[in-house]
């Protein structure tokens, strides 16, 4: 079911849409959390077919943009706004809106966005994080799990946003014993169309979806792998904070205490089974193991914080 999210929920609390501030100068906005294809390695198990997430969320833009602008003026620096998403940030179907407003907004100075490179849509953006994790047609179909995915139109998505002037950064996920032979053909490919590159680690989480008969590896190992591929192809692979410009900045306050009990009312369908979302303070709590109905007014425990990102139970 998709949730309309309106004025009536905070954008600040949740980790599947709205607002999230970690104490930097940038902010990531996650207007969407539907996806269109389903990654077999999805570390948020997102898409059409995940089986642990069967309600999804689109923010109002002219809210979004209200709220985003209050949240950077109360940051008092310049900012830079990530467009990402627990799915596929070109799935919202404002984002074109969106991003003209972002422009308007006089501190934001620099905008970013996630995408995997399926939606052929001229977004106004200074630079664009395409998730790319095989060159060979066969592989990249069978990693996306998606008909729609094609690396032809990819690399078409890639080459004409680059001509538009917009930098590019090719962002694969290396899943040992899997896209190995993959990785150096990406970076050759990013070389020769002067796209920056950031390696990620495939890695395993509680809630993600795992890619059959592979198993993390350790940092060790993968930072090694990333200095051999440095050496290999003469390019620089480790990006630091400082490398993207990402500093400290001050941070929106948090407005619950951990172990806090608080009043809430409940208003939508949680992220996962059995949750719900609520609100009390101005921000969005999302309630573990609760079978309340919008509208109810429960007590809770504040179980997590961190970021202004409530979880209770």
């Amino acid at each position: 079911m998709l949730i309309k999210i309106g004025r009536e929920t905070p954008l600040l609390g949740s980790i599947a849409f709205g607002i999230i501030d970690r104490g930097t100068n940038l902010l990531q906005i996650r207007a969407t959390s539907v996806c269109n294809i389903n990654c077999t390695f999805c570390s948020v198990d997102g898409g059409p077919l995940s089986e642990k997430h069967k309600d999804f969320y689109e923010v109002g833009c002219d809210y979004l943009l209200e709220e985003i602008e209050k949240v950077v003026r109360e940051k008092e620096t310049d900012i830079e706004i990530n467009i990402d998403s627990v799915g596929e940030p070109y799935c919202y179907p404002h984002l074109e809106k969106l991003v003209e407003g972002l422009r308007r907004i006089k501190q934001v100075k620099r905008i970013t966005i996630q995408t995997n490179a399926t939606y052929d849509k001229d977004i106004d953006v200074d630079l664009i994080n395409v998730s790319l994790h095989a060159m060979d047609e066969t592989l990249a179909k069978e990693l996306a799990n998606a008909k729609c995915y094609a690396v032809e139109k990819v690399k078409e998505f890639i080459e004409k946003n680059k001509k538009e002037g917009r930098d590019i950064r090719i962002c694969p996920v290396w899943i040992p014993g899997v896209n190995d032979q993959e990785i150096p053909k990406i970076i050759q490919y990013a070389k020769e169309k002067n796209c920056s590159l950031g390696i990620q680690k495939y890695e395993v989480y509680k809630n993600s979806r795992k890619h059959k008969k592979v198993r993390a590896i350790n940092w060790w190992r993968f930072y090694k792998q990333i200095k051999d591929w440095e050496k290999e192809f003469d390019i620089q692979l480790q990006v630091k904070a400082k490398d993207l410009g990402i500093k400290k900045a001050k941070r929106i306050p948090e407005v619950f205490r951990k172990g806090e009990r608080v009043q809430v009312t409940v208003l939508h369908p949680g992220w996962f089974k059995d949750q719900m979302i609520a609100k009390a303070r101005g921000r969005s709590i999302t309630i573990k193991n609760c079978d309340k109905n919008p509208g109810d007014k429960m007590n809770v425990k504040i179980m997590e914080t961190k970021n202004n990102i409530y979880l209770a139970e």
